[in-house]
């Protein structure tokens, strides 16, 4: 992640992945999905956030009051209501709007008038989590220090000795699953830090209760994966075979007694 501050506790070296994806792809992209996200469609009601209180936000810098003349009732993009109830959360936390105004000037460090997304980082991370099943966490630190990175990322900072102080944490998948209902955007906390053989294996093991799996590399390029099942009966052996690809079936006969069984055969990138 970027350094925004010189004298901030908490310094991660450069990431080449948020460098990529994120300086390189995102901030200049003119996506429809940024459009999206950042149209004016939404509406909250008071049984959520009393005007009383958004016209206090407004006072105090947290959220943008763009209302002609600032008067009237204003509709949210989808991004601000994501960062409208990350506000919720922090003031839940206890941090008034002092600080959260703080936690604010940080993640529009990227923020300009000439593009559609009018919160960077906070959007690139909102269409990552909706994409991925990649834990994303918001994060505020003792000192105020704010950050919004993908689990592994935190694991790894965490690892090394990059990260000096307690924090508070916010799982933005978590929170946009509750937003986006029935989209399920919830993070796969099993297996964000697996590989994709990996992710094979326990499937095989834990899931499919598979007999055997044997994964051989091919030409220094392929993982060829042959997991067997052993079935009871021929009925469910020829349901699987119609089922799924790249399988094949047999029977074995051993006095009166049958077994049948298929191997599930996959191809996969090293």
């Amino acid at each position: 992640m970027k350094f925004i501050k010189d004298n901030r506790k908490n310094k991660f070296p450069a990431n080449d992945w948020f460098d990529i994806n994120f300086l390189g792809n995102f901030i200049n992209s003119d996506s429809k999905m940024i459009e999206l996200i950042n149209q004016k469609t939404y509406t909250i009601g008071e049984e959520k956030l009393t005007s009383r209180v958004l016209n206090h936000w407004y006072q105090e810098g947290i959220i943008v009051d763009d209302r002609p003349n600032n008067k009237g009732w204003k509709k949210f993009s989808f991004s601000e209501i994501v960062w409208i109830t990350i506000i919720k959360k922090l003031r839940g936390f206890g941090l008034n709007l002092k600080k959260i105004k703080e936690v604010k000037q940080q993640i529009d460090f990227y923020n300009s008038k000439e593009k559609k997304s009018k919160c960077p980082l906070l959007d690139f991370y909102i269409m990552f989590a909706i994409n991925s099943k990649m834990p994303i966490k918001f994060i505020v630190f003792e000192s105020g220090q704010t950050e919004i990175l993908r689990q592994t990322d935190l694991d790894l900072y965490n690892q090394f000795g990059y990260i000096n102080e307690d924090f508070i944490s916010i799982d933005i998948n978590k929170l946009l699953d509750k937003i986006l209902i029935n989209k399920n955007v919830k993070a796969d906390y099993l297996h964000y830090n697996k590989t994709a053989i990996e992710k094979e294996v326990w499937q095989s093991q834990y899931i499919d209760e598979d007999k055997s799996i044997t994964i051989k590399l091919k030409n220094g390029k392929d993982f060829i994966i042959n997991k067997e099942k052993v079935l009871s009966s021929k009925k469910e052996m020829e349901s699987l075979l119609n089922k799924l690809k790249y399988v094949e079936g047999s029977t074995t006969k051993q006095g009166e007694n049958q077994t049948f069984k298929i191997i599930e055969k996959k191809k996969m990138k090293k």
